[in-house]
C-alpha cells in the first residue's frame, strides 16, 4: 500500500471501531481536505475511497471518473455502482461534525453567492449546482455557471434559475411563483416581510412530501440540511431535538430513532437564527 492508502486504512479502522462517532468522521473529512489538495493520481484514488466511506457518492463518482480506464473492469464496475447512486448525490452523506471545514471549492462558491438567511448553505443541501459549462437563467436570460435545482411552485415549468434572480425576488415576481408553500410554514411569525423573504427570495429544499418550514423565537429558522438519527447523535443534539413539543410522546421518540438520512423516514434539520436551538421536521416516502 502507498502512503495515502495506509493513512486511509488507519482512519477507516478508527471509524469502524467507534461506530462512526463524531471524532472519527471529522478525521475522515480532514483527510478528504488534504487529499483534495494533492495532484497525484494515487491520492485521487484514495480520495474516492474516503468520499465513498463518508457516503458522498456524487463526489466519489466525480473523483473516480477521470481516473478509470476502459481496460480496468474492476474500476469500471465500481464506477457503474457509484453512477447508480448519483440520485442520492452528497446530500445524504455523513455530516461534517465541525462546520469550520468549509474550505476550498465550496467556500469559494459560497463567497460568490448572495446571502440567504433562511438557507445559508445551498451547495451542501444540493439545491445549487455548478454546471460544467454555462447555462441560461430563464429569468434574467444571462449565462451562469451556478444554477438552482430545487422546488419552485409556478404555472410554468422552470428548470434553471440563477442565485441572483432568487435573492432579489425577480424569479418569483416574473413567474408568479414561490419556493415554499406559504401554508406549510410553522406558526409564530407575525412579520409579513419575513414570510415574503422565505417564500419568494429563499431557495427551497427537497422533501419526500410537502416541505414544511420550522419557526422559533418569532422568526423562521435556517434550513441546516438532511439528517437521520445517526447524524443527530454525531452532532450531540439528540436531547436538544427531543426538547421540543413535537416530540411529546414515547411513540414519537421511538420514531426519531428510526429516522435514516436518505431512507423512508427522512429528517430535515433547522436551526433558530436567534437562540441557535436545533429543531427537526420529518416525513415519509
Amino acid at each position: 500500500m502507498n502512503e495515502y492508502q495506509i493513512r486511509y486504512a488507519e482512519l477507516k479502522k478508527r471509524y469502524e471501531r467507534s461506530e462512526g462517532d463524531a471524532d472519527s468522521v471529522q478525521a475522515l473529512y480532514e483527510y478528504k481536505d488534504f487529499l483534495e489538495e494533492q495532484d497525484r493520481a494515487d491520492a485521487k484514488w484514495v480520495l474516492a475511497d474516503v468520499c465513498e466511506t463518508l457516503e458522498l457518492y456524487r463526489s466519489a463518482y466525480e473523483t473516480l471518473r477521470p481516473l478509470v480506464r476502459r481496460t480496468d473492469k474492476k474500476a469500471l464496475k465500481r464506477l457503474g455502482r457509484l453512477q447508480g447512486l448519483l440520485g442520492s448525490g452528497d446530500r445524504f452523506g455523513l455530516r461534517r461534525p465541525q462546520e469550520g471545514g468549509k474550505t476550498g471549492k465550496r467556500a469559494a462558491l459560497l463567497a460568490a453567492l448572495p446571502a440567504f438567511r433562511y438557507h445559508p448553505d445551498p451547495f451542501k443541501t444540493e439545491v445549487f449546482h455548478l454546471a460544467d459549462s454555462p447555462v441560461t437563467c430563464e429569468c434574467c436570460g444571462k449565462p451562469v455557471r451556478i444554477y438552482y435545482d430545487g422546488p419552485f411552485y409556478a404555472v410554468e415549468n422552470i428548470s434553471c434559475l440563477c442565485p441572483e434572480c432568487i435573492a432579489d425576488g425577480s424569479a418569483a415576481e416574473k413567474f408568479d411563483g414561490a419556493f415554499q408553500d406559504e401554508c406549510s410554514v410553522e406558526d409564530g411569525v407575525d412579520c409579513p416581510d419575513k414570510l415574503d423573504e422565505l417564500i419568494h427570495r429563499t431557495p427551497g429544499y427537497e422533501g419526500w412530501q410537502q416541505e414544511y418550514w420550522r419557526a422559533h423565537c418569532g422568526d423562521y429558522c435556517a434550513f441546516a440540511g438532511y439528517v437521520g438519527y445517526r447524524e443527530l447523535k454525531q452532532m450531540n443534539i439528540v436531547d436538544e431535538v427531543l426538547d421540543d413539543p413535537v416530540w411529546d410522546s414515547a411513540e414519537q421518540r421511538e420514531l426519531l430513532e428510526g429516522v435514516v438520512n436518505g431512507g423512508s423516514v427522512q429528517g430535515y434539520l433547522f436551526q433558530c437564527l436567534h437562540c441557535k436551538k436545533y429543531l427537526l421536521w420529518i416525513d415519509c416516502d
